[in-house]
């Protein structure tokens, strides 16, 4: 079995001196929002809407660890992943495994676990990396394309990542979005949001997941 490859931004995790030992909630699913309820004082139990499902946010929880000779080296190398993932705007996270990958759009969030522990006679540092995928549901493509289009009609606005880093809005009154690649290559664009609300869909890209 091959090993699971992390990329950030299609960059490998290893390009940046960091490797993965663990991973938690990245095939979880997000816990559901309580949906609205009545509690009646004459009635047992409670009556609660159950017609429509929203999802909260999911953290992502990757424990990574830095070989390296010297506290310097290690700082010099956690700060230069940590530059990468903190600038402006949300990162790319690609888990690949064998024939299978996941895409997830993130960001970070300051928190204590994201402390740097090194350890001078393994000369190795160690660290848990927090991200936060706040638009939990969507559907992943896979363009080969230089020009992708989408065609989608919703009654809700949705986001269209592109997975180069730029992405738009939907409107309900367009119904045919475009978008042109730079380079050539294997692209992943995102549809995120409420899925349900989607009442037409088409796409020169294939579906690699339908829901996720």
């Amino acid at each position: 079995m091959n090993p699971v490859v992390y990329l950030l931004d299609n960059i490998p995790f290893k390009n940046y001196n960091v490797y993965v030992s663990d991973s938690s909630n990245l095939f979880d699913k997000a816990s559901v929002k309580e949906n609205q309820k009545k509690d009646w004082s004459d009635e047992h139990g409670y009556d609660i809407d159950l017609q429509s499902r929203y999802h909260n946010s999911k953290t992502i929880t990757i424990d990574c660890f830095i070989p390296a000779d010297s506290l310097k080296e290690c700082i010099d190398k956690y700060n230069d992943f940590y530059n990468a993932l903190d600038q402006k705007g949300s990162r790319r996270l690609s888990v690949i495994a064998n024939d299978l990958r996941m895409e997830y759009q993130v960001f970070r969030q300051d928190t204590a676990e994201n402390k740097l522990n090194y350890d001078d006679s393994n000369a190795v540092g160690t660290f848990k990396l927090k991200l936060i995928e706040n638009m939990p549901v969507k559907r992943i493509l896979k363009s080969t394309q230089k020009i992708t289009t989408i065609g989608l009609k919703s009654n809700k606005i949705l986001v269209i990542n592109w997975s180069d880093g730029s992405e738009e809005y939907t409107s309900p009154n367009v119904e045919l979005y475009s978008h042109t690649y730079l380079t050539t290559g294997i692209f992943y664009p995102m549809i995120l949001g409420d899925l349900d609300s989607i009442t037409l869909f088409n796409s020169n890209a294939t579906i690699l997941w339908n829901r996720f």
